[in-house]
């Protein structure tokens, strides 16, 4: 049966480049120069060239989307060169590394490390900013390339002052010595992108929250994935999108309540991005739905062929029945909390003698491998009977049923619109009940200190280029840089919370393919970011927070590099949440008498 549905909007936009192809491929324009910078992938840019070139007009089609890793890719061949240095822009009231965060990631491109990043003066952001590419040749030649990064200043869909990626326009008529043209402009993809955000602030929302079942936000669009030859690093304007709309749209919610764009509280319903690859002009449409009930069971009991008998070998995120016949097989004491969709979240209380410890997982639901590893750990915990313990290895299951609906599409995407619950809020911060009744339940049911909640975040680099490039209020996050630990303690907890967390790096250090993941993304994550944020111990990042929470004295909170990963780094990941578990838990039964 189809879902009451309302469209608030639904409109097509024209193509930016057909449109620029028509405008400068007539007659008048013949022994022109054109420059254009837009959002398509290259095979329609290198269309739009040919078709310009058959018109008489000499014309350069680039990227305006990471122009400088696109120039590496698609015109500059560094082979047999040395000597190389990238002086990337600085613009004046933006953060100094931000031109430098979208050179990401430039040297592992080109292989080795064989490019210093070096900044340029500072600049006012009125006129088409360039990268400078210096490097010597195989001739022992210097040469020096100047690399366009369009973008301009604006006001956003919360008024903020931005500096945006655009598109880019320079026209030089025949015989002429100074161009025509030379302006940023509104390209489609942004375009449409504005179009969403404008829908969602003109409309008045009811004063209840939430104020839907879920909203759809829908754009087709000449998108692309161009996966690169290292890591998981994909340069993906359809995952940008996707990014650049959940995010935005919840500081939308925040900024008609009057609150802050970090508020965490905020309820709105259910947002989901849905991206769509086309060729055609774009479209655009905004509707939401009214529906109190579950939109799909979430509940699909089969185990795929794919899926390995041992979990020690899982190699992809978990279907739901998979993960609650492994539950089952654990015994203990059953226990259920409701989703606000009404899906069931499973837990199980193992009662040994000893502290007790509370497991948790897939609180942001496209944070994978978490749940397999509480699960792995959970069933070594009760084998050995020295501690009591619940576990909840998927206590967002709304979430998670989005981010199966989206993997379908996308699989290897951050999918960050899994991330909350059908409120549209993090779990953590909606109070008890719903979803968040199974950590009051697991807590009532251990007495548990220590609760061991794991994460994960972007396995590769996530912007939104058309709200300042670089994710606000989550830079930290941009470039991957490893498993690391979060401890967070109510005051006059932090020595035992340091003494557990100390045990999961001990743990984490004896784990060699841990190790070598973040020797090599922290690596990577120094030469574009700073992980200054991050104390750094046998390799493993960590920091502190006093927190009082009104559960656990202590939280420690594992990350690991996992939105969306596969194969055998899926398996070192999922491998790492277990070990570490399984230290915290030790550690937790030596340190008891210190409470």
């Amino acid at each position: 049966m189809a879902l009451p549905e309302t469209v608030l909007f639904d409109a097509e936009i024209c193509s930016s480049l057909d449109t620029l192809v028509e405008t400068y491929g007539r007659a008048e324009f013949i022994g022109a120069e054109i420059e254009i910078w837009v959002f398509d992938g290259r095979s329609r840019r290198e269309a739009a060239r040919e078709t310009l070139k058959q018109a008489g007009v000499s014309a350069s089609v680039r990227s305006a989307y990471k122009p400088l890793v696109h120039a590496l890719i698609e015109e500059i061949d560094l082979d047999g060169t040395d000597d190389i240095l990238i002086c990337y822009p600085v613009v004046e009231g933006l953060a100094p590394n931000r031109f430098l965060l979208e050179a990401y990631p430039a040297n592992e491109h080109i292989g080795g490390d064989r490019i210093r990043f070096e900044p340029a003066d500072p600049e006012d952001g009125s006129r088409l900013l360039n990268y400078q590419v210096s490097y010597r040749n195989s001739d022992g030649c210097q040469q020096t390339i100047k690399i366009a990064a369009p973008g301009c200043f604006r006001q956003d869909h919360v008024d903020c002052r931005v500096f945006a990626s655009s598109g880019w326009v320079r026209v030089r008529l025949p015989h002429s010595k100074t161009y025509a043209r030379d302006e940023a402009f509104h390209a489609d993809q942004a375009q449409a992108f504005d179009r969403v955000m404008a829908i969602l602030v003109a409309q008045e929302w009811s004063v209840q929250e939430p104020h839907f079942d879920r909203l759809d936000m829908c754009i087709e669009a000449p998108f692309y994935d161009q996966p690169l030859a290292f890591a998981n690093e994909c340069i993906s304007t359809a995952e940008a999108m996707h990014e650049d709309l959940y995010f935005s749209a919840l500081e939308v919610f925040k900024k008609k309540r009057g609150l802050p764009l970090d508020d965490r509280t905020i309820m709105p319903g259910q947002l989901v991005p849905q991206i769509t690859s086309g060729n055609g002009p774009l479209r655009v449409r905004v509707s939401v739905t009214q529906d109190p009930g579950t939109r799909d069971p979430g509940l699909d009991m089969s185990r795929p062929a794919e899926e390995p008998a041992g979990l020690d070998r899982i190699d992809h995120w978990l279907k739901p029945g998979r993960i609650k016949a492994e539950l089952d097989a654990l015994g203990g004491v059953r226990f259920e909390a409701r989703s606000q969709r009404g899906r069931p979240v499973w837990g199980t209380f193992i009662d040994n003698p000893g502290p007790g410890l509370v497991i948790t997982a897939g609180q942001h639901a496209n944070e994978t491998s978490g749940p397999i590893g509480a699960l792995r750990a959970a069933k070594q915990l009760a084998t050995e009977r020295k501690i009591g313990f619940a576990v909840a290895p998927l206590v967002n299951p709304d979430g998670y049923a989005v981010f199966r609906e989206l993997c379908a599409t996308y699989p290897h995407h951050m999918n960050h619109a899994a991330r909350f619950t059908a409120s549209g809020c993090d779990l953590e911060y909606v109070g008890r009940g719903y979803e968040n009744e199974a950590h009051y339940t697991a807590r009532e049911m251990t007495r548990a200190n220590l609760h061991l909640n794991l994460h994960g975040y972007p396995a590769h680099e996530w912007t939104r280029p058309f709200s300042g490039y670089v994710p606000r209020g989550a830079e930290i996050w941009t470039i991957p840089k490893g498993f690391f630990l979060i401890l967070r303690y109510r005051p006059g907890w932090r020595k035992q919370g340091e003494a557990v967390l100390n045990a999961m790096i001990d743990a984490l250090a004896d784990y060699p393919p841990i190790i070598d993941l973040n020797r090599e993304q922290m690596q990577r994550s120094r030469r574009y970011d700073s992980i200054s944020a991050f104390e750094v111990r046998s390799h493993v990042p960590y920091f502190l927070e006093e927190r009082d929470d009104p559960l656990f004295p202590m939280t420690i909170i594992t990350e690991a590099p996992d939105e969306t990963i596969y194969g055998e780094e899926f398996v070192i990941c999922h491998t790492a949440q277990m070990k570490a578990v399984l230290a915290a838990a030790e550690a937790n039964r030596r340190i008891a008498d210190l409470v």
